[in-house]
């Protein structure tokens, strides 16, 4: 019996050396270089190739190495196999830090002194505190209802949308297509931790930006799927998205001729807000091996049906 590694990424080594720390006696493999297929029934995976999983006949368990698991899903995956994510307070910790980040950067007008620095020009602006700031958070789920709470903590105005109603402290909740309609309108900022299904794919579009009559600042840290781009560079022009904070693109790295360079309303990081910490995650990843084994319920299973 084995582990295999399928992470298209330098960090698969990394990996391989903190698991084989905590299971010295287990093999881990990374892929292609697997010397039986047939013994692997536990797999680590990021961006896998297409229908990875048909190479291993005894595989039970996918294991994300992230929170995201959409990656995983470029066909449909037989109902036998379990997947699994990992939540680390790490990678939610750090989701918070760029968010916040964003908000008070777009708040305090950093931007505009960069630019007026650059000219030369002593202008004070006015700026947003806190206290009168509205956020709305779409997804409410691990990541998002911990971001949700720690800036209800701070003072902000907090609204959140998800797919089923929720009952956070401090947070003005809402669900349905009427309850998104009503948790964008008189926001100052709308950030998206959506996970990436059929239902949220294309969400970040025309219908939900008519809505941002007030120039709303767009924060989209969930999926580059979830976002319609050229209908965001048509809402920035007519005025309904003031500025745009985007950390995930359809195309990773982001095409040099790509549109989204050159709009100064646009700023971009390279899918950074939060990145898995091996260290600590790789304990989650072991816990699902050792309870595979035993036959035990999963660590963070995800639901194949609704792709959460």
């Amino acid at each position: 019996m084995s582990i295999a590694l399928l992470l298209n990424t330098a960090r698969a080594e990394e990996w391989k050396v903190e698991i084989t720390k905590h299971l010295p006696d287990v093999k881990v493999e990374i892929y292609p270089e697997i010397e039986n297929y047939d013994a692997v029934e536990f797999a680590l995976c990021w961006k896998p190739d297409a229908n990875y999983y048909t190479h291993f006949p005894n595989l039970k368990v996918i294991q994300s190495g992230g929170a995201g698991i959409d990656h995983l899903f470029p066909n449909k995956i037989p109902s036998t196999l379990h997947i699994c994510r990992i939540i680390d307070p790490m990678l939610k910790s750090d989701m918070f830090e760029h968010i916040l980040t964003c908000l008070m950067h777009a708040m305090k007008n950093f931007s505009m002194y960069a630019t007026a620095k650059e000219q030369q020009l002593w202008q004070p602006l006015v700026y947003k505190s806190i206290g009168e700031t509205s956020v709305t958070i779409l997804g409410l789920g691990e990541i998002g209802g911990y971001v949700a709470e720690r800036l209800v903590q701070l003072g902000f105005l907090v609204k959140g949308w998800s797919n089923s109603p929720k009952a956070l402290p401090g947070v003005v909740s809402f669900s349905g297509q009427e309850g998104l309609k009503a948790v964008v309108e008189n926001s100052g900022f709308v950030v998206n931790i959506l996970p990436l299904t059929d239902a949220t794919r294309g969400i970040l579009d025309h219908n939900l930006f008519k809505l941002c009559t007030n120039g709303i600042v767009l924060i989209n840290v969930g999926r580059g799927d979830h976002l319609v781009e050229n209908e965001l560079l048509a809402a920035i022009d007519k005025g309904q998205i003031a500025q745009a904070y985007l950390d995930v693109f359809h195309l990773e790295p982001l095409p040099k001729d790509h549109p989204f360079w050159s709009c100064s309303s646009i700023f971009i990081t390279p899918h950074v807000a939060s990145r898995t910490n091996i260290s600590s995650s790789v304990l989650q990843v072991v816990d699902n091996y050792k309870r595979m084994i035993r036959g035990e319920v999963l660590l963070n299973e995800v639901s194949l049906e609704k792709g959460y």
